[in-house]
């Protein structure tokens, strides 16, 4: 019976419905619920093939077969309860029934966890309560999350962009605030997928990270992922500030940090390899805002970490490669097929007359694999596996080589320059040139790559098409 106040109350005997196939392993953990319900007077219905296993269990009950537990669902009222937990043709057809009711619907109950919440707001209808809309609304929410979840595989098919495609979501934590104070802001994972990557990594020290930590340590953890072991990064607004491959992390951490030492303060640490003691010193003394890695390797590189409480320190484990990415348009999505980055060395075209030496060629594929980490317009300045200059995030390609040229200062002599897509004008190259690096990868496809190779070769740089570009937001 619905009350003024858009709440319902509970008149007994409230009769409770159970639908389920006796062979899932769910409809043990509602028999408490069930025998509950049953001590405060509620009348028990169930499907035929779980009459003995209620019985085992000393649930008072009424046993229905196929043609009157279709009546009993149909006369469920306001007053009533299903119980579906989701496994076979007859629970989820119960459940889809329930929620296309809409008003009049009776209650329902799909997931053994939100039973407590449930027979609690049941306890104080009877005490002369009601049972809210909102326990109504939250019930229906999280059957018609279970049902789309069980339906969902199905219902894409083997469509790689399908007409209509169903997204389940589902709030893993909520921020203080958004990108800025004044937004308000939640973490949304897949909710058919492992909590792999930062949203799913294990805090071990500090605070929760902020909107803005998780952005910077996702990419992080990405542009690692991306290199050999052991391999560092520093990152600040998901940009990295530096990023070196080494025999050992802390040499790592040490090289990228010599890109712009002066830009890592507050920035983000990111490892592919355990924290070992040497790196957990390393950090701790310095002014990073967390570090994210695989692992820690002992106790005392734990006990070092913990030198700086305030440091926060996340243990993830590594995403396996997407195959599709989303990007957010206002209240819409975009769908494509992920950016890989990885290339053989015999998918590069040397299109100069110098071929570049093996060192050149090494530098190369380690700069190709940065830049496709770090926003368009991108530049990298590499050499010795090691990032000298970064340019990130520039409208104008020119701007974006000059800032990477000049992080890099005279130690551009002898390094590789990457690009993330051509360049529409050959002076970037020029400029390069005229600063000492010997080698350049790019994607290559302007309708100027012949003026750009004949600079290349008039100053006796090597220089290497991918055929890929690697724009990013």
């Amino acid at each position: 019976m619905v009350g003024s106040s858009g709440e319902y109350a509970i008149i007994a005997p409230m009769r409770v419905l159970l639908v389920a196939s006796p062979a899932h392993p769910t409809v043990a953990r509602f028999t408490p619920t069930l025998a509950t319900l049953a001590a405060q007077g509620c009348s028990i219905e169930a499907c035929l093939p779980l009459s003995p296993e209620l019985t085992r269990e000393g649930i008072l009950h009424v046993a229905l077969g196929d043609s009157e537990l279709d009546a009993a669902l149909r006369g469920l009222t306001d007053s009533d309860l299903l119980i579906a937990p989701l496994a076979g043709p007859a629970a989820l057809g119960a459940v889809a029934q329930v929620i296309g009711r809409g008003a009049g619907a009776p209650l329902l109950l799909v997931d053994a966890n939100d039973a407590g919440d449930l027979v609690g707001s049941l306890a104080m209808a009877r005490d002369g309560g009601t049972v809210g809309t909102a326990v109504r609304e939250r019930l229906i929410q999280s059957a018609a999350f279970a049902l789309a979840s069980v339906l969902a595989p199905a219902a894409r098919g083997n469509d790689e962009f399908p007409e209509r495609q169903l997204l389940l979501l589902e709030r893993v934590r909520t921020f203080q605030h958004g990108e800025n104070p004044h937004q308000r802001a939640a973490a949304y994972m897949h909710a058919l997928r492992n909590r792999a990557g930062v949203l799913g990594a294990q805090l071990v020290q500090g605070s929760e990270p902020t909107l803005n930590d998780v952005l910077d340590l996702d990419a992080g953890a990405r542009l690692v992922a991306d290199l050999p072991i052991p391999s560092a990064a520093l990152i600040r607004h998901t940009d990295p500030i530096g990023a070196a491959t080494a025999e050992t992390p802390l040499g790592a951490l040490k090289r990228a940090l010599e890109t712009d030492h002066a830009a890592a303060s507050g920035a983000i640490v990111a490892l592919n390899t355990p924290i070992d003691r040497a790196v957990a010193v390393e950090i701790a003394g310095g002014s990073y805002e967390a570090v994210v890695a695989p692992g820690v390797a002992d106790e005392s590189a734990a006990s070092a970490l913990a030198a700086r409480p305030d440091l926060r320190v996340l243990l993830y484990e590594p995403e396996h490669p997407q195959t599709h990415e989303l990007i957010g348009l206002g209240d819409a999505l975009l769908m494509q097929t992920a950016d890989h980055g990885a290339i053989e060395r015999s998918e590069l075209r040397v299109v100069t007359e110098r071929r570049p030496t093996l060192e050149e060629l090494t530098d190369a594929l380690f700069a190709w694999r940065v830049v496709r980490h770090v926003r368009s317009n991108a530049i990298v300045i590499a050499r010795n596996a090691t990032t000298l200059g970064i340019g990130a995030a520039q409208v104008n390609r020119r701007v974006a080589v000059d800032i990477a040229l000049q992080r890099a200062g005279d130690r551009a002599r002898g390094a590789v320059m990457a690009s993330d897509a051509y360049f529409p004008f050959a002076e970037g190259i020029a400029a390069a040139a005229a600063a000492g690096v010997t080698a350049v990868v790019q994607p290559g496809g302007s309708r100027r790559d012949t003026a750009a190779i004949e600079i290349a070769n008039r100053n006796g740089m090597a220089m290497v098409f991918t055929g890929r570009r690697h724009y990013r937001r």
